[in-house]
């Protein structure tokens, strides 16, 4: 009898095992389904790959699908590799820790800072922001590693708060450490990190690339932005409207992004910190720990849910420890979102790379590791300002009203309308040329939040350029009325006010 229980049970074991790779696809199925994934994943156990699947186009252009050699941009899933080069300096006695910064370059303005606080993200320095002056100077030259210490001098904000005090994302602090990385190995970074990290683990897909250090790389997949109102279509990052400041410091500066790689080549850098190819284990493990501020709490990042975590060095710890100790770092920008997780309790591996912007991926990760460990998948609620939006591009706007009021009470599956979602949504369709579209969404916008000067204000913008000034007029009081200090309605109010006298 106890070996018919023993059989049973490992029956039993071997039937879930088998269930995981199936339930790891209906999810990537089913986000495909609903343009919510394009790219790679993988999820592996002790190094042993037991799902891995490519969805999608690297270049939907051409029609080229994703496959297992297609190359990612991995965004801050670079910082990891930062991380680890600083490691390795202090591996190597080069460097501590808690060296303040301007020990090795001097000219920082401050003295304070040290470098596990530009590690974990508590040294209270300015992030892209600082660029803001030089970029409006000269919006042409392409920034540098040795732009960063210059544009934190000529900065007049200074620091954020006491280095140590509390926890705020840098991407310039990643850059500084690329520089120091640079200064005590007299090597590039991208050099250094082929060097001793890529190449020591295998990683013969893997590099860094910036609009100063081009890569030629066929397999490499195309970034692409998601239409808003139409999530089936794509536009190539470089026909999207970005974020200026971003662009110039994610785009160009190495340390805090600007790596390349493969799902397969991740799993190699994984089993190579395993096996102590890069970091001795006491060293690595000093990463994994969370930062205590000053005050002793731990360093959060997170607004209170299931992907919250804790910070340590380049590394997130996440809260959640139910199925083991998780350690991983999650990376977006357009074009691209990334995630890679490492449960070195279980030793278990997950890899989720996108070349189109869908920033829920963040969450999908965490639910794939609670998948690969046999638990419940997380049930997330879809946008009803995108349902919306792609239903009244798609069928008008009376498919879009019945739409709006089949799901608007279905809470379970869907969040409220959003005001400025549906706003930005209808902007993208007022940009696109489809100004009918745009009007309904931002007529609708303005019944559904009668309190909101700028639903009004967006509306009173398109009616002005659909020629119906005495509308949007109309609408720019209404918004005034609501908030007097709204200055730009103001002067387009005056704008339209003295065309119609003309």
């Amino acid at each position: 009898m106890k070996l018919l229980l023993i059989l049973f049970i490992s029956a039993a074991a071997g039937a879930k095992a088998q269930d995981i790779p199936l339930r790891l696809d209906s999810l990537f199925t089913g986000l495909v389904k609903n343009n919510e994934f394009n790219g790679n994943v993988l999820a592996a156990a002790n190094g042993r790959v037991m799902y891995q699947h490519s969805f999608g186009y690297a270049d939907a252009e051409h029609q080229l699908l994703n496959a297992e050699e297609t190359t990612f941009n991995l965004a801050s899933v670079s910082k990891i590799f930062t991380a680890v080069a600083i490691l390795q300096l202090k591996q190597k006695s080069k460097l501590s820790l808690d060296d303040p910064y301007v020990k090795y370059f001097p000219d920082i303005p401050w003295s304070t800072i040290t470098l596990r606080q530009l590690l974990s993200h508590t040294s209270g320095l300015a992030d892209n922001q600082i660029f803001e002056k030089p970029y409006q100077e000269n919006p042409d030259k392409i920034y540098t590693l040795n732009d960063l210490i210059p544009a934190f001098r000529n900065d007049k904000r200074g620091l954020l708060f006491k280095p140590g005090e509390k926890f705020s994302y840098s991407n310039t602090g990643f850059g500084l450490l690329a520089l120091l990385v640079e200064k005590l190995s007299g090597m590039k970074f991208q050099d250094y990190l082929k060097k001793y990290i890529f190449l020591p683990a295998g990683m013969t897909h893997t590099y860094i690339e910036t609009p100063l250090i081009p890569v030629a790389d066929p397999d490499r997949a195309i970034r692409y932005e998601f239409i808003s109102y139409a999530p089936d279509r794509l536009k190539r990052v470089d026909s999207v409207k970005r974020d200026h400041i971003s662009a110039v410091i994610l785009g160009a500066i190495v340390g805090p992004d600007c790596v390349v790689s493969t799902t397969g080549d991740l799993l190699k850098f994984d089993q190579a910190l395993y096996s102590g190819k890069l970091l001795k284990p006491e060293i690595l493990e000093e990463a994994f720990r969370p930062t205590l501020l000053n005050n002793g709490e731990r360093a959060v990042m997170g607004v209170g849910g299931h992907t919250d975590s804790y910070y340590g060095l380049g590394w997130m710890i996440l809260c959640d420890s139910t199925y083991g100790k998780v350690v991983w770092h999650s990376g977006g920008d357009p074009g691209e979102v990334t995630v890679f997780l490492r449960n070195i309790t279980r030793k278990q591996t997950i890899i989720v790379l996108d070349n189109v912007t869908h920033r829920g991926l963040l969450s999908q990760g965490i639910n794939t590791f609670y998948i690969l460990n046999g638990g419940p998948a997380l049930v997330f609620k879809r946008s009803l300002a995108r349902a919306y939006a792609r239903q009244l591009h798609e069928k008008g706007a009376d498919a879009a009203a019945v739409l709006f009021n089949g799901l608007k009470t279905d809470t379970a599956h869907y969040y409220p309308m959003n005001e400025r979602e549906l706003n930005g949504m209808s902007y993208d369709m007022l940009d696109d040329g489809y100004m009918t579209e745009a009007m309904e969404a931002l007529k609708i916008n303005t019944l559904l939040f009668p309190d909101s000067w700028n639903a009004y204000d967006s509306y009173a913008e398109a009616l002005a350029r659909a020629g119906k000034k005495e509308e949007a007029v109309a609408m720019y009081k209404r918004s005034i009325a609501i908030n007097p200090g709204n200055q730009g309605g103001k002067n387009a109010l005056k704008r339209l006010e003295k065309t119609g006298m003309e």
